[in-house]
């Protein structure tokens, strides 16, 4: 309840006491200037990507970025900057999709892996088994951050909320556990 009302008494502020406030320690401000920024960055996402999954990937990886490195943005830039970092998520997940188009959405907008044959098929279920095991290594406020995530499509605040945690801190633990993650993958795949 107390922090519902601090983020209700700090909408009224701008982007730069927002940010002054986090980077003197106060998480609350940070996931104010979230929910302020997350509907129009996620339509601008949407308009580029057009695809809703893709848009909340770009969305979740801007979120990730400015966490990291909000510190060395002047304030009354941040909301251009986050545009900017979303634009740049936007374009990689596009590039990706270009390299391997298998994974990304085919001209009539059906998902690639409906159109696997059976051997595919087969190799991607076994590599989302291995996935699921390397998941487990994980410790577990990450992989449950994970799992809210990926698996069940809750959206960060939904998962701190859950957790009991902050914001900012949910977000670290995708981050630093998709990290982790990968180095498994890669170790496991050399």
């Amino acid at each position: 309840m107390f922090s519902c009302v601090r983020v209700l008494l700090m909408s009224n502020l701008t982007d730069a006491e927002l940010l002054a406030r986090f980077r003197a320690g106060d998480e609350c401000a940070l996931e104010v200037l979230f929910e302020r920024h997350e509907p129009p960055l996620y339509h601008f996402l949407l308009g580029m990507l057009r695809n809703h999954h893709q848009a909340e990937d770009a969305l979740q990886e801007t979120f990730i970025k400015a966490l990291e490195n909000c510190a060395g943005v002047q304030p009354p830039r941040f909301k251009s900057w986050l545009f900017t970092v979303g634009y740049r998520e936007a374009m990689l997940i596009k590039r990706r999709q270009k390299r391997d188009p298998q994974h990304g959405l085919d001209t009539a907008g059906e998902q690639a892996d409906d159109l696997l044959g059976p051997d595919e098929l087969v190799l991607n279920g076994e590599q989302a088994q291995r996935l699921r095991q390397l998941l487990e290594q994980l410790p577990t406020a990450q992989r449950e951050v994970i799992r809210a995530r990926i698996y069940e499509g809750k959206r960060f605040r939904e998962i701190a909320a859950t957790q009991g945690c902050p914001l900012n801190t949910t977000l670290a633990r995708m981050h630093d556990g998709l990290k982790r993650l990968r180095s498994l993958w890669e170790q496991q795949n050399a």
